[in-house]
């Protein structure tokens, strides 16, 4: 059965090598996360989150040919409380569209941080969760990146309610463009 085990996750890490996580020129600092020349801090200081950001994927022939670098804030978080319940992250955009997508998981301030639990990440209005090791120092206010499969459009992962234009006999109109 050990043999089995072992087998199948010799596998599994293979195929994860071959299909690397991030964007081609992802560098991880101490506090901060850059892909290319575009640090993810300043993205989320300039846009305000959910933002997102498209690269060419690094992969060799496996996958889609682009990553989505989501960039995400905890508006809430619900401490651990034994090993059936993880902490619990509320964060301010949808999940709903990720459906196995997400790659990896990181903390913006501190990528390196080793100690991680696992935590189930919430969307605020939905009751979609996706389970993800975290360090468990994270908390409200906090910048998250959620690194994805091919290309996700901001409109997708934007959870604001929608705004009717006064006057419009439309009531689907959002005013602007949400891709």
């Amino acid at each position: 059965m050990h043999t089995l085990i072992s087998s199948r996750a010799m596998a599994l890490a293979a195929l994860y090598e071959d299909c690397p996580p991030w964007p081609a020129g992802t560098a991880f600092a101490a506090r901060d996360i850059s892909i290319g020349t575009q640090s993810l801090t300043a993205l989320a200081a300039q846009r305000g989150t959910p933002c997102l950001l498209i690269a060419p994927s690094s992969a060799s022939a496996r996958g889609e040919e682009y990553r989505t670098v989501v960039v995400t804030t905890i508006l809430d978080l619900t401490p651990r409380r034994g090993l059936r319940h993880p902490m619990e992250l509320t964060v301010d955009c949808d999940l709903g569209v990720f459906n196995s997508r997400v790659f990896d998981v990181l903390p913006v301030q501190c990528p390196n941080a080793r100690h991680r639990k696992t935590a189930l990440l919430r969307s605020p209005r939905t009751e979609t969760a996706i389970r993800v090791p975290l360090p468990q120092t994270c908390a409200p206010g906090d910048l998250l990146t959620l690194t994805c499969d091919g290309p996700i459009a901001l409109g997708q992962i934007t959870s604001r309610p929608t705004r009717i234009h006064p006057g419009s006999v439309d009531e689907q109109w959002q005013g602007r463009c949400l891709k």
